[in-house]
């Protein structure tokens, strides 16, 4: 009798190797999405935070009563560039990674004295 494997023992290993193969690729996969959208949400934090910083800072004193007058306005990404409350890197965006432009509004809102900066998606 001759040693080695038969046909089917070969073809149902790999048809083992291509199943196992097939879900790491799938969990790297789902891994990788989920990392992505966290970059995205981190890069709207930053810019909401910079935003409701600039406003509450001295330096948009005027912008901060136009807001609190009207209920809302909008701070753009060149100013907390030139303040310094972000960088270059901070505006480029995770999904295309492309810097956002510098007119890029970030909306803040004031609703019985609560600050809300958002980012547009």
């Amino acid at each position: 009798m001759k040693k080695g494997f038969t046909l089917i023992e070969l073809i149902i290993t790999i048809g083992l190797i291509a199943l196992v193969g097939t879900v790491i690729v799938s969990n790297l996969s789902s891994t990788y999405t989920k990392q992505q959208e966290q970059q995205y949400e981190n890069f709207k934090n930053t810019l909401e935070n910079a935003a409701c910083t600039y406003i509450n800072l001295n330096v948009g004193a005027s912008i901060k009563n136009t807001c609190r007058s009207t209920g809302s306005c909008n701070v753009t990404a060149k100013m907390l560039l030139e303040e310094g409350l972000v960088t270059e890197e901070d505006l480029k965006n995770p999904k295309t990674q492309t810097a956002i432009p510098n007119t890029t509004n970030i909306q803040i809102t004031y609703q019985d004295g609560i600050t809300t900066c958002t980012y547009p998606d």
